[in-house]
C-alpha cells in the first residue's frame, strides 16, 4: 500500500477497554441489544451487581492483554440502546464506555 492509500483510509472506530478487575463488578452475564444502523452485531451492556447500573460498552471487538476492547457507539446508537434498556427500567442509571 502507498503512502497516498494509507493516509486516505479512515481510521476505524475508537476502542475502549475494560480491565478484567473492573469486569468482576458487573453480572457475568451481559444484556446484548441490537441497533437499527447494525442489526447483525450486538451491543454489550454490563448490569452491576446487585444494583440498577448498567455500562453499555459497546461492540466487542476482542481481549487485548488484561482487558476487554469495545468499538465505541455513536450518539444515534446510544439513543437507540438507551430507549431499549430503558424499556422496564426507568430508575436504572445508565452509562455509556
Amino acid at each position: 500500500m502507498t503512502e497516498s492509500e494509507s493516509s486516505n483510509r479512515k481510521p476505524g472506530p475508537e476502542k475502549k477497554r475494560i480491565s478484567k478487575p473492573e469486569l468482576a463488578k458487573y453480572d457475568p452475564t451481559p444484556l446484548y441489544f441490537y441497533t437499527e444502523k447494525d442489526s447483525l452485531n450486538r451491543v454489550t451492556v454490563l448490569k452491576e451487581l446487585g444494583k440498577e447500573i448498567y455500562l453499555v460498552a459497546g461492540r466487542y471487538v476482542k481481549f487485548e492483554n488484561d482487558s476487554r476492547a469495545y468499538n465505541a457507539l455513536t450518539e444515534e446508537e446510544k439513543g437507540e440502546v438507551e430507549k431499549q434498556l430503558r424499556m422496564g427500567r426507568k430508575d436504572a442509571l445508565i452509562n455509556f464506555l
